[in-house]
């Protein structure tokens, strides 16, 4: 373990990642984390692959000891498959008060140098509340990566917030609306405003972009039946996040509310602002005939029972533990 008196970690986010795709994001994050004291996996609405990943760990006998020197390795399962619940549970279940945490989808490895480049950029940049890599593979990858750069965006795949951000976010009771698609673009924001539009302006500086910290993935193959089923799947997200932007730039721009003050449910965010801008959600809609489709796919999970959504931990080290 390393000797850092306030500790990095990183937290990988996973669903629907094969257990080959999740062990090699793991062992690139392990290798890259030398500064970070624990790696969080946290699968969500997938057991039979937090079962299975869990036990790949044990026979592996991946344990990271103080003789090791490496981060140690907690294993997470979350009944409901919702990324925005998993952001949710660890800044509130799980943080434990690390000086900063990087995030990493479950695909997605990380060059060996990312978290210690990405890392002491944003520590050092006082300005900065958080951090994003910039992408390097993919069909759009490198238009993607100019308008990172360029406007300092904040990159999913691999991103990073302060303590002191994530602190404020447990503090003030901020978490984003359960079923969002777009929370990459949500936390953005509520970073961009310091946590607060009503006392903050809009200020992009705040998220500090490395332009050398970056990652792979598999390309998509188009002959592959699933890449093609993904790439619709995706493509009607978007458009529902098309919604999502539309109500997000409402409640925290034009009215100027608190990000604490959001709907339990990206279903609530986007009705309650279709019903407050009628013709705002018309232009929209008439642009894009899918956009009535994707109003209608939005489904609630703020009524579930709260025993469903938390983390369980499975797997910590090299021993296995159940709920």
């Amino acid at each position: 373990m390393n000797t850092r008196q306030r500790p990095w970690t990183v937290v990988i986010f996973a669903c629907r990642e094969s257990l080959s795709q999740l062990r090699q994001t793991l062992d690139a994050a392990k290798v890259s984390a030398t500064s970070c004291a624990v790696i969080h996996v946290l699968i969500n609405g997938n057991s039979a692959l937090a079962s299975a990943f869990a036990q790949d760990l044990t026979q592996r006998q991946v344990s990271s000891t103080k003789d090791e020197g490496g981060p140690a390795v907690q294993v997470w399962s979350i009944p409901l498959g919702d990324k925005a619940n998993a952001w949710n549970q660890y800044i509130h279940q799980i943080w434990a008060g690390e000086e900063i945490a990087f995030f990493i989808d479950g695909y997605v490895r990380v060059k060996a140098n990312a978290i210690e480049l990405l890392g002491h950029a944003v520590i050092n940049n006082d300005h900065a509340l958080g951090g994003s890599g910039v992408p390097t593979m993919g069909r759009t990858a490198m238009a993607l990566r100019q308008d990172i750069i360029t406007n300092l965006g904040f990159h999913g795949n691999f991103c990073c917030i302060k303590g002191a951000a994530i602190r404020q976010m447990r503090d003030q009771h901020i978490r984003l609306p359960m079923g969002l698609y777009r929370t990459d673009g949500l936390m953005r924001a509520i970073l961009v405003y310091s946590l607060d539009p009503g006392r903050h302006a809009w200020d992009e500086s705040r998220i500090h972009v490395h332009p050398d910290a970056t990652w792979q993935i598999d390309p998509a193959h188009w002959w592959h039946i699933q890449d093609v089923h993904a790439f619709f799947k995706r493509y009607f997200r978007q458009l529902r996040g098309t919604l999502e932007n539309a109500a997000l730039k409402d409640h925290l721009t034009r009215r100027r509310r608190s990000p604490a003050e959001l709907p339990a449910t990206a279903r609530n965010l986007v009705l309650e602002w279709a019903m407050r801008y009628p013709d705002d959600f018309k232009r929209i809609t008439r642009k894009n005939v899918l956009a009535k489709q994707a109003l209608a796919s939005f489904q609630s999970v703020g009524l579930m029972p709260s025993h469903t959504i938390k983390p369980t931990l499975v797997w910590h080290h090299d021993t296995q533990t159940t709920s």
